[in-house]
């Protein structure tokens, strides 16, 4: 096998797990080099909210500010790698430069979370037309395909906008709501557990944008997840 990211050559048995894996997955997976890098994010510490790291208070001041915004939203968020210098890096290269190969990096982490998640209506965040031009796919559903994973997506941007990493933490909180739920989605998730999955989770103002749209046709359960904190 050939490394995912770094192209070098992976020399090592593979465990029995990952022998079973289907075939695509288990020859695009990443050396051991590359994969110390990444950083798995640790539940004991972090906030109850969003996963943020901290060491006393249960909860970060982000989620102390949108629990008073939405009172009654039971908001908690889920995600698997810290945003690391590593993470960023492979980012840049996967979302921003197009090498569209590397949504096979994280497969297997990605299958281990959403098996836990059965019957759950998963919508991954969309991005603008004019983005998708540029990039020429989602990167949020570039990971889900890879992982085998089965999304709808409902969600529509409908105003196209910058990159968020281009954006100060000001900007992003000042953003108006850029999406809307098309026809079907609407009716699709009346009384149904709905995981929303975003690529990474920052402020969090992204997601909660989403998160009202959803809210505002009464699915039974609404979780959120992202692939890095």
């Amino acid at each position: 096998m050939i490394c995912n990211y770094c192209g070098q050559m992976i020399s090592r048995n593979l465990t029995i797990k990952e022998i079973f894996l289907p075939e695509k997955i288990a020859a695009e997976q990443l050396c051991l080099s590359c994969a110390k890098g990444f950083q798995l994010l640790e539940k004991k510490g972090s906030c109850l909210g969003c996963q943020r790291q901290l060491s006393t208070t249960p909860y970060c001041n982000d989620c102390i500010m949108w629990q008073r915004r939405y009172p009654e939203y039971d908001f908690h968020h889920e995600a698997l790698f810290v945003y690391n210098k590593t993470m960023q890096e492979w980012f840049e290269e996967y979302k921003f430069r197009g090498n569209y190969r590397l949504r096979y990096s994280f497969a297997v982490f990605l299958q281990a979370y959403f098996k836990k998640k059965k019957n759950v209506l998963v919508i991954p965040m969309p991005i603008s037309t004019e983005r998708m031009k540029v990039r020429g796919f989602n990167q949020v559903e570039g990971l889900l395909d890879a992982a085998n994973i089965a999304y709808q997506p409902y969600l529509v941007r409908f105003i196209d906008g910058d990159s968020q990493v281009q954006k100060t933490r000001k900007d992003r909180m000042a953003l108006k709501q850029p999406f809307k739920l098309t026809k079907e989605g609407q009716e699709a998730i009346i009384a149904r557990e709905v995981l929303l999955v975003d690529d990474i989770y920052t402020t969090g103002r992204t997601l909660f944008h989403a998160a009202q749209v959803i809210l505002e046709n009464t699915p039974s359960k609404l979780y959120t997840f992202s692939l890095s904190r």
